[in-house]
């Protein structure tokens, strides 16, 4: 094996360090001038390449980019960057709406990679006097459209999960899919070979590939996630895992003689999906995506432009021809197809003019066809030149499209559905912790449990249930415990559903020490208790339970309840501050009342002391007004559940006495509060209002104790 020399290594990292300055340095150039990144990094590129800084220091270009291993290197982190790219998109990509523009997107695909091999191959023979394989290449190359581009642009101006960019998206996809068989036809054309075979093998590994990915790939990359984040205890493990399993998809199809890209895009839809998938991971992936290897990519194509390739007026009238000829009928062919899938008038123009959009996997489509001799170095640039004057051209035409494209109803309910669950607590809550040990009283949360999972099952959310059990031998098992035992048992036989699990463990050591350590790697974990009490001047729900509440390494949801198992609730009461601990108590008992067709009232207590510290100074409207906001945010994030929500205000000087005042009014059949544990002498400290409540009032408490949700210990 053959290492990098001293030499080889520095001139790498020059090499690196000047096209990262220049790509990003371009790239907020144009963010300032209200421009997309992308195109930046293109330009960032070019002005390194062989036109601008190869022609002006041209010792110095040769010297720096032209060693073997720098390009070598460069190109290698440039195709990391692509896949990483496609990824992204794919994490993005929702089968719901697929299948829903499924004929529009079909229309669209088809109108632009039609026109676009048809009118090009004729315009390269006819016009630009090329060979007809040459000419078909260049058809097949014009018909990609850059789906790296097009997920980046989308995502810089927050539009990605429009329906007509999902459209976009997998129209352009369909063009990537189509096109490498097409390219293994050209191929054996050009060099003798059976271009039947190359294209029937093509596809049918494509759609083996498929058929794999959506079956055993599926549950292989649902089991790993879940074992590498929950039994593992490396470091963003999940991260060097996905980053793995994208690399064998591309390799996958890649050696299926496709592309790296299409493996690429189905696992990150496959991840879109996965368990242990959060919001924060997927922000990982885009953050060392977008600062380190798109800007790579982008610069490298800007980079492989060379202005001294052209030969004068003829290559000016065959870059004239491509730009404004061909990709005018691409983008009519493909509004026209979006129209006919009925998209509306601008959806549709957007459609079909982001379908042109060029400079990603269509650049390496035309590498690929230049090192197989199809292309020549001149109808490459050619090429590039029009795909920088693309990406030029197209961001602010499709910028003031997309502004007149505006949502219908139906739309602007599923993005609002979006943005609640991004913001929601429970929805990527999938660690379910519960020690059945007698003195926690699991009898009192198994049935809550089940309602909980019954909603996640609907909403198709991962729910993995993780279950502690002490080893007690019939004589001293008592009747709680062999109840939540037969509820458990229950529990694993009726939720049939990928998405709800259940995994049992029996405790080999102090249960309260075994709580703790299973807790490193849960999210939140459930007990229950029969009473509140005091210890000395604080509140206490025995020593197990506080010592939790204080200690454990995650959330905590306590439910206190006189009886034997908790009653199924027909109106739940939600004390709601504002504050993201109580939001969060909101979601939990969203996803209850959901299960039980229950009422949900969100209720918010207006202070009418002058003291108080956050309505000091306003008037009673002002006070009702701040209470309506806090409630109307609650009700926005609970919504998407489709839980029958009622919302109240009242004006009172002590909160905790309005909330009792408000238990006697009317029915209620449960309460749940919100709080952030902190630690107190001999008990806990979860504030006056919270203690108050769970010691007077005799309906069921369910207190959710939240870690740092509003920045605290």
């Amino acid at each position: 094996m053959h290492g990098l020399t001293e030499n080889d290594v520095l001139l790498s990292l020059v090499a690196f360090a000047i096209l990262l300055l220049a790509t990003r340095a371009m790239a907020e150039l144009a963010r300032r001038l209200d421009q997309p990144e992308v195109l930046g990094e293109l330009l960032g590129g070019f002005l390194i390449g062989p036109s601008a800084l190869g022609a002006i220091f041209p010792t110095f270009f040769h010297h720096v980019f032209g060693q073997v291993v720098v390009s070598q290197g460069m190109s290698l982190l440039s195709w990391i960057g692509a896949i990483l790219l496609l990824l992204i998109a794919g994490i993005e990509a929702d089968l719901v709406i697929l299948r829903e523009k499924a004929v529009p997107g079909f229309l669209a695909a088809a109108g632009a990679i039609g026109s676009s091999l048809i009118v090009t191959t004729l315009v390269a023979v006819k016009l630009m006097h090329r060979t007809p394989q040459s000419g078909f290449c260049l058809g097949l190359v014009y018909s990609v459209t850059a789906v790296s581009v097009v997920a980046k642009l989308l995502i810089e101006r927050g539009t990605l999960r429009r329906g007509y960019a999902q459209v976009m998206l997998a129209a352009g996809i369909a063009s990537e899919v189509l096109v490498w068989p097409l390219i293994s036809v050209v191929s054996s054309l050009h060099s003798g070979g059976n271009a039947w075979a190359a294209g029937l093998r093509s596809a049918a590994l494509a759609i083996a590939f498929f058929a794999f990915m959506l079956t055993l790939g599926r549950k292989f990359t649902f089991w790993a996630m879940r074992r590498v984040t929950d039994v593992t205890g490396i470091v963003n493990g999940e991260l060097s895992l996905i980053l793995l399993l994208v690399s064998l998809s591309a390799i996958a199809t890649a050696a299926a003689g496709l592309h790296p890209l299409l493996g690429a895009f189905v696992f990150g839809v496959l991840l879109s999906r996965a368990p242990r998938a959060t919001v924060a991971l997927k922000d990982r992936i885009q953050a060392l995506t977008v600062s380190f290897f798109a800007p790579i990519f982008f610069g490298l194509a800007g980079m492989r432009v060379n202005l001294f390739d052209l030969h004068g007026v003829q290559s000016i009238e065959g870059i004239l021809l491509l730009l404004l000829a061909v990709g005018s009928l691409k983008v009519f062919f493909g509004f026209v197809g979006a129209k006919a899938g009925r998209m509306t008038v601008w959806e549709s123009a957007s459609i079909g003019v982001g379908l042109n959009l060029k400079g990603g996997s269509d650049v390496v489509v035309a590498i690929v066809g230049t090192e197989l001799g199809l292309l020549s170095s001149d109808l490459y640039t050619m090429y590039a030149v029009v795909a920088i004057l693309t990406v030029l051209i197209t961001p602010p035409v499709l910028a003031k499209l997309s502004a007149k494209a505006i949502p219908d109803e139906l739309e602007i309910e599923r993005l609002n559905h979006e943005e609640a669950r991004r913001r929601a607590y429970f929805a990527d809550m999938e660690r379910i912790l519960i020690p059945r040990v007698p003195e926690l009283k699991p009898e009192l949360i198994v049935s809550l449990i089940e309602q909980i999972a019954k909603a996640k099952s609907q909403q198709r959310e991962i729910f993995d249930i993780t279950e502690l059990s002490t080893h007690l031998d019939e004589a001293s098992e008592t009747a709680q415990s062999a109840e939540a035992e037969q509820v458990l048992r229950w529990l694993t036989r009726a939720v049939k559903h990928e998405h709800v699990g259940l995994e049992q463990r029996l405790i080999a050591k102090d249960p309260l020490e075994a709580v703790f350590e299973a807790a490193k790697n849960q999210q939140v974990i459930f007990i229950g208790s029969t009473a509140v009490r005091d210890s000395t001047s604080s509140l206490s729900f025995g020593p197990m339970h506080d010592a939790l509440v204080r200690d454990a390494a995650c959330d905590v949801l306590v439910t206190v309840h006189t009886g034997t198992v908790l009653p199924l609730p027909k109106r739940i009461l939600v004390p709601v501050n504002g504050l993201e601990h109580s939001l969060a108590a909101a979601d939990v008992a969203a996803y209850i009342a959901t299960a039980n067709n229950a009422e949900l009232v969100l209720f918010n207590v207006a202070h009418t002391r002058e003291e108080a510290m956050f309505w000091k100074g306003g008037g009673q409207r002002d006070v009702l007004q701040r209470g309506y906001t806090v409630v109307r945010e609650a009700e926005f994030r609970v919504a998407r559940l489709g839980a029958w929500v009622n919302t109240r205000v009242r004006l009172g000087p002590d909160p905790a006495l309005t909330i009792l005042e408000e238990l006697k009014r009317r029915p209620y059949s449960m309460i749940v509060m919100g709080a952030i544990g902190r630690t107190a002498d001999g008990g806990l400290a979860l504030g006056s209002t919270i203690e108050h409540l769970m010691r007077e009032a005799t309906v069921p408490r369910l207190l959710l104790v939240s870690r740092n949700t509003d920045g605290s210990e």
